[in-house]
């Protein structure tokens, strides 16, 4: 990635709606993933889904959690699938058969994002840029492979007939790249971030300030719950590559450990109340976990030889 731009001049309308297979890899995949909250409820949610042509197939769906469990067969609703058709496209829709649709309605920056699931939930969320996207190329020349666009997002779910009003700022991701099927080191690390109307960040990746983005080289240190290692506190510490710091300390609310839809993993995600070099701020925390790793830190942290390690790699993956 250029050292200061994000490159997002590189999209097109087309980035919003299902790209060209880029090779016979089995698992080519690609997602649209929004989050949303309401942090009065320690609600937050996903909308995830995803698709693999050269199967082909597409799974995901959407899920919801509180502060009343951390457990996904618990939460208020929990769909994933794994063996769906691929989804409908149109001019200006993706909709995909877990329920979920995504209305264009002006492309790289509005959206209406609906998902229905009987009289359970009821999703209607509309979906605003407010910074540019931040994107992830390889390749020369430059091919786009993933961006990362802080939004806000206004509307309300109703779940299982109540109805919980959406206004926040949250973050959306796409993925257009190959993933294996099964994660087999890492996990531990964070897709972790916040954002308010003047100052946003994703941990190793972005930090806008000022309407300014520039590239975040930073480090995740976190504090866990002893008896289910869940996230209790985080610190992300960084500078950009104009020398401007980073400092936000988060405190989770509430949090689910959800498997990844599509691959042999688990991540907690967590709704995070930030304050962001002073400023509070809400986001959100991801640390992905491949369910060996899990299992093998949380034998260490019952034997009391966990070594938790700073999380200080440059965000170069793609994400979801």
């Amino acid at each position: 990635m250029d050292a200061t731009t994000s490159q997002a001049s590189l999209l097109t309308a087309a980035d919003d709606f299902p790209h060209p297979i880029g090779s016979d890899h089995r698992f080519w995949h690609e997602t649209w993933w929004f989050w949303f909250f309401n942090a009065e409820r320690n609600f937050g949610g996903w909308l995830y889904n995803y698709i693999r042509p050269n199967i082909p197939l597409s799974g995901g769906g959407c899920f919801v959690w509180d502060g009343s469990t951390w457990n996904h067969m618990e939460v208020p609703y929990y769909v994933s699938y794994s063996a769906q058709p691929l989804p409908q496209v149109t001019d200006d829709s993706v909709t995909f058969a877990s329920g979920t649709a995504i209305e264009v309605l002006e492309p790289l920056h509005r959206y209406h994002l609906t998902h229905r699931d009987r009289d359970w939930i009821d999703v209607d969320l509309d979906w605003t840029g407010v910074y540019e996207p931040w994107v992830a190329t390889e390749g020369e020349p430059p091919r786009v492979r993933h961006l990362d666009h802080v939004g806000r997002v206004v509307g309300n779910v109703t779940l299982h007939g109540e109805v919980i009003p959406i206004d926040c700022l949250a973050i959306r991701d796409r993925t257009w790249a190959p993933r294996q099927e099964r994660w087999k080191d890492g996990g531990g690390y964070g897709y972790t971030n916040g954002a308010t109307a003047d100052i946003a960040f994703l941990h190793g990746r972005y930090f806008f300030e000022g309407g300014v983005g520039r590239n975040l080289v930073s480090t995740r240190t976190v504090e866990r719950d002893k008896r289910d290692g869940y996230l209790t506190k985080l610190v992300v510490e960084g500078t950009d590559d104009t020398g401007r710091q980073l400092e936000a300390i988060g405190e989770p609310t509430s949090r689910m450990a959800m498997p990844i839809p599509g691959v042999h993993a688990v991540v907690w995600t967590s709704l995070v109340r930030w304050t962001i070099n002073g400023v509070e701020a809400w986001g959100e925390d991801q640390e992905p976990w491949p369910l060996n790793r899990w299992a093998e830190m949380r034998r260490q942290m019952r034997a009391g030889t966990w070594d938790e390690q700073p999380d200080v790699r440059p965000r170069v993956d793609h994400g979801h």
